[in-house]
């Protein structure tokens, strides 16, 4: 049985000792199950620091007589209370995903963004509906054994063999079966319109009747329909890493999502090149050579694939084959979060040249799949497993898409993908081939148009290369929303948390603290570059920064660890993160 140990002690290394300790209080023991919920909210202590409560909203707003559900909440206090005239009430938080869990985010990467935001908010996560701690649970499999028996199979690129796509499109059917026969009343009620309800019904209970927000990634999805349902309800807003939520409940956010992805690889082989043989392993001299050479050793995978076995500990000992299909997918999310994780994507393409594939192995989807075998002797109880599994109920849940799309219309959906990225092929599920058979419809499903005059303006922020949210969607929702202004950081990743820019963290703590918008047109430069040198510097996250003599390096230290961090839980507890 294949384990995942490595790709722990990578993660736990890039992120260096200080963020490790704060990561390791999510192991702090908390029962969950003790706490009552109800409609009003009772804080108990909970993980050292934190407050945990259970909120509970209908099942189906539409049909309140359908059943309840249990959001389960975390928060980090503020300094000050409720009355004090510096307290200025509850930020919410989404990380993404759909499916991220809101209270590993916050548990994990609290002292981030408290040092960007400050100490006058509540900082509050909330696993969404079907998530982590909410009950009831979108729980498909009946066991870790079945989920990972399912994923076994599913391919981790749908053009990599000629039935790839066509076993990813059959066993998306097998999973919308399967959720109907065991989790159909959850995974019709687990859409982006209800979870936009139970935000405004989460702030109403703390006290306030405007939401504060800062979403990314999915969470802008989110954030938006909450903004088009109840705009005067619309606090200090951000949405970072935005997606086109018109294109979303259309179903057609799959080419939109990749305008730019192809652009970020270019620019991390642009900063290979500037930054030259002794910081980039892959140097060469130009941005040519430097892509020849990188697919030159994934094709290799074609014809060779790499064996994994490392038996040192006769208790985990850990093998998998490392073939293109496993290489190309590591480094494409390697590219989410280039500033963490790109000087090790390129060291693992060195590796792969020398035969060695542990390492862009860890960085793969598989890698975190391997979570799966961990519990597959300590659990038989209904398991859901956080990948498609609840991903397509929300996404096909919510999107208006044609149910019944054959798969030859799917393999020409994919070949025009293929026009837009190379790495059309490994960005899944997609509406092509997750949501072509899937039965279900959210009952709270949102109808509505994204125009709305908000009772504050949104501050959205976008960076000018995202694999999956290109700028320009920021720039299609802006348009939509009276007074909004877009953030552009020239940076390269997946949301602002992907880089470092002291001039962004600046203007996140100025919009939440006064209700400051940058102005429009306003463009952040990074801080750090891709590959950089160690020299005069002081290390936060595992990663350097230059000392500057400036009363924003606490910011720049927290911003920075705020990225790795969230590059740390994408591949340990939001697998697939959108």
């Amino acid at each position: 049985m294949r384990t995942s140990t490595g790709l722990l002690v990578l993660s736990n290394t890039l992120l260096g000792a200080a963020s490790a300790r704060h990561l390791a209080r999510r192991d702090a023991p908390f029962d969950w199950s003790s706490l009552n919920s109800s409609t009003s909210l009772s804080w108990t202590p909970c993980y050292d620091a934190f407050q945990c409560a259970r909120f509970t909203a209908p099942l189906q707003y539409s049909n309140t007589s359908a059943g309840d559900s249990q959001i389960a909440l975390i928060m980090s206090p503020s300094n000050f209370s409720a009355g004090d005239p510096n307290y200025l009430g509850s930020i919410l938080f989404n990380p993404g995903g759909p499916g991220g869990s809101g209270i590993q985010y916050i548990l994990q990467l609290d002292p981030y963004f408290r040092a960007i935001i400050g100490p006058q908010y509540d900082l509050v996560g909330f696993d969404p509906r079907g998530v982590g701690e909410t009950t009831p649970p979108l729980s498909v499999f009946e066991s870790p054994a079945e989920a990972l028996q399912f994923y076994a199979t599913y391919p981790l690129n749908v053009n990599d063999s000629v039935s790839s796509l066509a076993r990813a499109y059959v066993q998306a059917e097998i999973l919308g079966n399967l959720t109907v026969q065991r989790a159909k009343d959850v995974a019709e009620s687990v859409g982006t319109a209800a979870v936009a309800t139970d935000m405004l019904q989460i702030s109403r209970a703390l006290g306030q009747e405007k939401v504060n927000y800062w979403g990314v990634s999915y969470g802008s999805v989110l954030g938006a329909t909450f903004a088009a349902m109840f705009p005067q309800n619309v606090g200090r807003f951000i949405i970072d890493g935005v997606s086109d939520s018109h294109q979303w409940y259309f179903g057609t956010q799959d080419t939109s999502s990749m305008l730019d992805t192809d652009g970020v690889v270019a620019s991390i082989f642009a900063a290979c090149v500037a930054a030259g043989p002794s910081l980039c392993p892959i140097w060469e001299n130009s941005t040519e050579l430097v892509e020849a050479r990188v697919h030159h050793a994934l094709n290799a995978l074609r014809v060779a694939p790499l064996p994994i076995f490392n038996n040192t500990d006769p208790a985990a000992t850990t093998f998998a084959v490392v073939d293109y299909a496993t290489a190309f997918d590591g480094l494409f999310q390697s590219i989410y979060f280039p500033y963490s994780d790109g000087p090790v994507a390129t060291a693992a393409l060195v590796a792969l040249e020398h035969g060695n594939g542990s390492l862009v192995y860890s960085l793969s989807t598989e890698a975190q799949l391997d979570a799966l075998s961990q519990d597959c002797t300590s659990s038989s109880e209904a398991f859901g497993a956080g990948f498609i599994d609840i991903i397509a109920p929300i996404l096909c849940g919510d999107a208006i898409v044609d149910r019944h799309r054959s798969l030859a219309q799917a393999r020409q959906d994919y070949a025009a993908m293929r026009n837009l990225s190379l790495f059309a092929d490994t960005w899944y599920p997609t509406t092509i081939e997750a949501c072509a058979t899937w039965p279900l419809q959210s009952k709270d499903r949102f109808n509505g148009s994204f125009q709305a005059n908000t009772s504050t303006p949104i501050l959205l922020i976008g960076n000018t290369f995202d694999p999956v949210t290109p700028i320009q969607s920021a720039r299609n929702m802006s348009a939509g929303f009276g007074g909004s202004v877009v953030l552009q950081q020239n940076s390269t990743g997946h949301t602002s948390l992907s880089g470092f820019s002291t001039c962004t963290a600046l203007a996140i703590r100025e919009y939440f603290q006064n209700g400051t918008l940058p102005a429009a047109g306003t463009v952040c430069q990074p801080d750090t570059a891709i590959f950089e040198a160690p020299s005069n510097s002081s290390a936060v996250g595992g990663v350097t920064i230059s000392l500057r003599d400036d009363a924003a390096l606490g910011l720049r230290e927290a911003k920075r660890a705020l990225g790795d961090g969230t590059a740390f839980l994408k591949r340990t507890w939001f697998p697939r993160w959108a």
